[in-house]
């Protein structure tokens, strides 16, 4: 009987439980495809998470690993004609045709299962078949094809006595399920929705910042920018240009990271719709880092060439400019802090300790109110107002996370310190090289 795939091991032991399982499965493949009269074979390599991240960064641009990989020989369009041919060749002596290449990470199977309340076998069974019809040119992109892959994949699975469960995937009827228990729920109301949604944003902002390497790096470069800048005599409309520019290039950069998510999510197997979404999403960001280098070429090449101690003073003069400044730098410290609070990388604080983004805010502007009131008003009974509404608000704000349980008593003290400091140190740090 003629093998109908190559099994490979690579950096991981040979083992007799995997061949066992795989040769039943791609036998039972073959016969559902009428593919066992032919001489083709499939190639299935057994490997580490490790190889299969460097296959993925390699051939799919994707820096991190994957359960299985599906690198077909054929297009779909030619895989019909080139079976026929094959069938016309049947003599067992003659060497095979591959029909693709399928890679699983063997550790990922074990971690999945385990995952899925089910048994090893029955998971790389899954990931065999998955492979299998990805080489026959069937693929999940859209909701008609997803269909009809999934229902061969059944069709296998269930003729080996293998009941086919749900995947993170493959969930609709779960998700459905979510969506008319949150469509039923009464308890919602617009003001949650509301809070929800910018909840769901810092989310997302928080994810690019902890997980993308560009991310990071351009917030560090908007940081320092951003310092940088209240050296330069910039007009509002000057200084609103060059902030556009800076938010333009993260959110170029976020967009990309979530074309590149999205992409992954359906594209287990090469496809060249997925590296032309990743190539244009990537472009998108080259084009706007190209619009950032113009940008400030026009807003600070002349003013390079003459700075000196009249810059420096007219960060003083010009309160609001320094205040605006304070305000970017405290909303990107508070982004910084919460990830370094989520991923747990700060060793001085407990993995539970969560800062308040909404205190530290509201604090940081009452400190740069009160630093501004001099320009504000010269009227005395008019600033004791406005200092103590300000203050009375941001109190609010802070018991507002503490009554919401959003927030402990310690992470809103904590929080508002943080605004309080950082403002401080940014208006000192001014005042001290003005020499004032």
């Amino acid at each position: 009987m003629k093998e109908n795939c190559e099994i490979i091991y690579k950096n991981i032991e040979k083992n007799e439980k995997y061949e066992s399982t795989i040769k039943q499965v791609v036998d039972e493949c073959f016969k559902t495809e009428k593919l066992d009269k032919t001489n083709l074979y499939i190639s299935i390599t057994l490997t580490e998470p490790a190889e299969i991240e460097k296959i993925n960064k390699q051939y799919r641009n994707i820096d991190r690993p994957t359960d299985v990989l599906s690198f077909p020989m054929f297009e779909k369009e030619e895989l019909n004609n080139f079976i026929e041919e094959n069938l016309k060749n049947t003599d067992v002596n003659m060497q095979g045709d591959i029909l693709g290449d399928v890679v699983i990470s063997i550790p990922k199977v074990y971690e999945q299962a385990e995952e899925y309340g089910h048994s090893f076998e029955r998971e790389l069974a899954y990931m065999v078949v998955h492979g299998f019809y990805h080489l026959m040119g069937y693929d999940h992109m859209e909701e008609e094809d997803k269909k009809i892959m999934r229902e061969k994949e059944e069709n296998v699975l269930s003729k080996l006595g293998i009941k086919r469960e749900t995947t993170p995937q493959e969930s609709e009827e779960e998700l459905k399920k979510i969506e008319k228990q949150e469509k039923n729920n009464p308890k919602k109301t617009s003001n949650s929705n509301f809070l929800d949604a910018w909840k769901n944003a810092i989310d997302g902002i928080i994810y690019a910042t902890t997980t993308q390497r560009n991310v990071k790096i351009q917030l560090v470069i908007a940081v320092l920018v951003v310092i940088i800048s209240l050296f330069f005599d910039l007009s509002r409309a000057e200084f609103l240009c060059f902030l556009f520019t800076i938010i333009l290039i993260l959110f170029a950069e976020m967009c990309n990271t979530a074309i590149e998510t999205v992409v992954d999510l359906y594209v287990d197997v090469y496809h060249p719709k997925a590296k032309i979404a990743k190539d244009v999403a990537a472009g998108g960001v080259v084009i706007t880092a190209i619009n950032a280098l113009i940008v400030a070429y026009f807003l600070f090449f002349d003013k390079i060439s003459d700075i000196g101690l009249n810059f420096i003073k007219n960060i003083v003069t010009s309160p609001i400019h320094l205040a605006f400044a304070a305000i970017v730098i405290v909303v990107i410290a508070i982004i910084a802090l919460i990830a370094i609070a989520r991923t747990n990388k700060h060793k001085g604080l407990n993995h539970k300790f969560m800062p308040s983004g909404f205190t530290t805010l509201a604090f940081a502007a009452n400190t740069i109110i009160w630093l501004m009131m001099d320009s504000i008003t010269n009227n005395e009974a008019i600033s004791i107002v406005i200092l103590t509404l300000s203050l009375v608000l941001s109190i609010l704000v802070a018991a507002s996370r503490i009554e919401a349980k959003a927030h402990k008593v310690s992470e809103v003290i904590f929080s508002a310190c943080v605004g309080i400091i950082i403002v401080l140190i940014i208006y000192g740090v001014a005042l001290g090289f003005a020499g004032i």
